[in-house]
């Protein structure tokens, strides 16, 4: 037996007879070291006299075919003992494929394409994504991390090992079979090795379009049925519309400029108007999220005080509900590793979309059902347009996602293609959803869409509080993203006016109290809006995000391009000009608004 299990030419001159051939590898348990494990792995790893390998199917032996069913049992003893799941495992011949393509969805087929380029001699294949948590970037924290270019990581990225020779790196970083070394502290490496910063992964086309598209879709699309009331059924539209065209317009000279100097948004003003510039930029920044994040809370509490007075609760002063929800925030903007939120983009934007197909049928319901009842619908509205103008501003406030996704495009060529039909799409989602609202209810409408909802019988009542939770839960995720520039701008400031180069615990505690800081006055600024939503929407809409749409873009390109033709510099300065406008006049009009209002 032990001759047929094991039979080894002597003769140097019997390889001739057989192909030469690489045997394959595999690997054993070494604990299964019994005489029949050994013959196996004297029949799999043959080697001639001279050095050369044979192949290890037994058929290619003398007498191999008449000792087939010998051989059929030996592999069948030996399954045994390595389990029963081995009868089920077949190892990859060549190479096996690291746990984190396995992990991935198609991880086998992911590995062989990019092994049979490898092969080839060809680049390997760059797949979509890395893993199906990886598929959902689309909710990725990367455009918080990088608002409007600037960097404000709490949490560097990762370093890798690499070769310093640049062929030799360029051939690493593009075989992606092999698992990446990542650099720990003290580590030491070799003398062709050095330490880089992680690469960020270039998006495609169509995930380009979907960050755009999350960017401009948010909870403010529930004000704009009271906004439409505030602009009138005709005009509304029209200017809604008008915005998108200048937003994209705008948005666009700011890549232009981008493609000149790049750099962040304040990086782009400090180029071409000095330091003075960036700091206006910053500063309009921090306060336009900050002032997001009022009316978040605002709203929060609104609609949890209604929820939990509609179940039966206390009927509580509005500082209490403000006071839960500066509670419940604080621990998450203790957060560093803003990364660690990512999946709460992805509950907050389920929630905003089933709330709004919700809101979509139901006023669609309602002017069926009312379709003779005549409703008050004003074709322009001469007292309060310029509230719905703030408003109409605060709507299409996404310019800070405009850079890092045009940056992290694998071709930003195609980023004003992606552009334009987001907008498209964003614009006739607004308008219909503003007017739909606003023909629905008349001028009865709310501020917040979600308090026109029914709540009389117990279907309509469990409708309503479902839709309200769903949005307070959405709200509430999303303020902690929404603050984060924020945060780090203000941390930014405050440690460099006071000079203090603090690390460690000592410097994380003392972030930690600015931010505590701005969570109170933000509850603070929340307590003063309450009664007074839509004003403040507006006042946000027109003191913080106006510049940031059509003041900055134009300055910047008339500085960036001083030769253009004469109808594009026109162009610029009236873009400015309108800025201005939109800025003082609302900026006047919500002030006047807010002292007269009770």
């Amino acid at each position: 037996m032990e001759e047929i299990l094991s039979p080894t030419p002597s003769d140097p001159s019997e390889n001739a007879v057989h192909p030469q051939t690489t045997s394959l590898e595999r690997k054993r348990s070494s604990s299964s070291t019994t005489a029949a494990t050994a013959s196996d792995k004297s029949v799999t790893e043959t080697s001639a006299t001279d050095g050369s390998a044979t192949l290890n199917s037994h058929f290619q032996l003398q007498g191999g075919a008449d000792a087939n069913d010998v051989y059929k049992w030996h592999e069948k003893q030996t399954r045994r003992q390595l389990g029963p799941r081995s009868h089920t495992y077949h190892a990859p011949a060549n190479q096996d494929p690291i746990i984190t393509d396995m992990k991935a969805p198609g991880g086998f087929r992911r590995h062989y394409l990019q092994h049979d380029a490898v092969t080839r001699g060809e680049p390997a294949r760059q797949m979509p994504t890395k893993s199906f948590i990886h598929f959902l970037g689309i909710f990725n924290m990367y455009e918080i991390d990088n608002f409007a270019g600037e960097n404000f990581k709490s949490i560097p990225r990762r370093s890798i090992v690499v070769p310093k020779d640049l062929q030799k790196r360029r051939l690493s970083m593009a075989d992606t079979l092999g698992s990446r070394r990542y650099f720990m502290p003290g580590q030491e490496l070799k003398e062709d090795e050095e330490a880089i910063e992680e690469p960020e992964e270039k998006l495609s086309f169509g995930k380009a379009v979907g960050m755009l598209f999350k960017t401009f879709i948010a909870s403010g699309i529930l004000f704009l049925p009271n906004a439409f009331k505030n602009g009138g059924i005709l005009f509304a539209p029209l200017f809604m519309t008008l915005i998108a065209v200048l937003c994209l317009h705008s948005f666009l000279l700011l890549v232009k400029c981008r493609e000149l100097h790049p750099g962040s948004y304040g990086d782009i003003g400090q180029h071409f108007y000095g330091r003075w510039m960036r700091y206006a930029v910053l500063f309009t920044i921090a306060i336009s999220q900050f002032g997001f994040c009022c009316g978040y809370c605002i709203f929060f509490a609104q609609q949890f005080a209604l929820v939990v007075d509609s179940l039966g609760g206390a009927d509580l002063d509005k500082i209490v509900w403000i006071a839960i929800f500066f509670v419940a925030l604080v621990p998450f903007t203790f957060v560093r590793n803003i990364g660690k939120l990512g999946f709460s983009t992805l509950v907050a934007d389920l929630c905003i979309i089933v709330g709004l197909i919700y809101l979509y049928a139901y006023d669609v319901k309602e002017l069926v059902l009312h379709q003779d009842s005549p409703l008050p619908l004003r074709l322009f509205n001469s007292e309060d347009f310029g509230l719905f103008i703030g408003t109409a501003v605060f709507s299409y406030e996404g310019i800070g996602m405009v850079i890092p996704i045009c940056g992290s495009m694998a071709n930003p060529k195609q980023f004003p293609r992606a552009l334009t039909i987001v907008l498209t799409v964003v614009c006739a989602l607004l308008v219909s959803f503003g007017s739909l609202g606003y023909a629905a209810y008349g001028d009865s409408v709310q501020t917040i869409v979600l308090d026109d909802l029914p709540s009389g019988t117990g279907g309509e009542k469990a409708g309503k509080n479902a839709i309200q939770l769903l949005y307070i839960i959405a709200i509430f995720l999303t303020t902690p993203l929404m603050l984060f520039p924020c945060i780090r701008i203000m941390e930014q400031v405050v440690f460099r006016a006071v000079g203090d180069t603090s690390t460690g615990r000592v410097r994380m505690w003392k972030e930690n109290t600015v931010r505590i800081v701005i969570d109170l006055a933000m509850a603070a600024v929340a307590y003063a809006g309450y009664s007074k939503l839509d004003i403040f929407i507006s006042f946000v809409g027109s003191f913080a995000c106006a510049p940031l749409l059509f003041i900055f873009p134009p300055l910047f390109h008339l500085r960036a391009f001083p030769h253009q033709p004469l109808w594009r510099r026109i162009s610029d300065i009236t873009l400015i000009v309108f800025g201005f406008l939109v800025f003082f006049y609302t900026l006047v009009m919500t002030i006047q608004s807010f002292s007269r209002k009770e």
